[in-house]
């Protein structure tokens, strides 16, 4: 499970993390993660993520290459000039596009949660914005409709896109800990627990990663993981007319 190197400049690399992958460690366990991977592949020199996405979410990420440029690109970060889009298979139908307005927060400060991560709209805590698209609509075998949407945070809160979703009534698909009982999760990590065939990851995919370097313009842009792929292809088109599947996305 390595990453792939999507563009390779002088100044950053756009890396492509396969789901399941950590992108740092987060315990001295030993475990491989994407920084260890990159730390190989260009030995003796400094890199920094300036972006990071969730263990189980696929797609691009920037990282500075040299602490001049990381300092640059970290500001440009927190700055919001570093713009990205995810694809996501979401239960349902949300509406054509939109944009969801809610403050996000961590759960548990307000509301009994058993698990210590989940996020969730509380009214007066920290403002959340994520604008989105509806690509199509289809009917999986098993999960009923499905839709496959174009998220673009403009904002950058924990599991936002995740929490948002949920919050609207169609969780990402596959998703352990929004749209389901926390004892979903709870039993998920819990080894001794876990008899169930392991459960595949949600389905969220960082897609498109735009800014500008140096006055000129960076854009790039990956489609579909296979994995993903096959259960958006794998569903039937919906006869709702209203919706316009696509295939540019896998």
């Amino acid at each position: 499970m390595s990453p792939l190197i999507v563009t390779e400049h002088s100044s950053f690399l756009i890396v492509d993390k396969p789901a399941g992958l950590l992108v740092h460690p987060t315990r001295p366990d030993g475990t491989i993660t994407l920084i260890d991977h990159l730390r190989e592949m260009y030995p003796n020199e400094f890199l920094s993520l300036i972006s990071r996405l969730d263990r189980e979410t696929s797609g691009l990420l920037l990282v500075g290459r040299g602490k001049e440029n990381a300092s640059i690109l970290g500001k440009m970060q927190q700055r919001r000039e570093i713009h990205k889009s995810y694809l996501a298979l979401v239960h349902g139908r949300p509406p054509q596009s939109g944009l969801i307005d809610q403050p996000l927060d961590r759960l548990g400060k307000h509301q009994l949660s058993r698990i210590y991560m989940r996020q969730g709209v509380v009214a007066g805590t920290y403002p959340a914005q994520t604008e989105y698209k509806t690509v199509g609509t289809r009917i999986h075998p098993t999960m009923g409709k499905i839709s496959l949407v174009e998220a673009t945070p403009k904002t950058g809160r924990l599991h936002q896109i995740r929490a948002h979703f949920e919050h609207i009534g169609c969780p990402i698909v596959n998703d352990k800990i929004y749209g389901q009982p926390d004892n979903v999760f709870i039993d998920y990590i819990d080894k001794e627990t876990r008899n169930e065939p392991k459960m595949a990851r949600h389905s969220l995919h960082s897609s498109k990663l735009s800014f500008i370097w140096l006055d000129l313009p960076v854009l790039c842009e990956i489609k579909l993981p296979t994995d993903l792929s096959v259960i958006w292809l794998g569903s039937d088109l919906t006869s709702d007319p209203a919706t316009h599947p696509t295939e540019l996305a896998v």
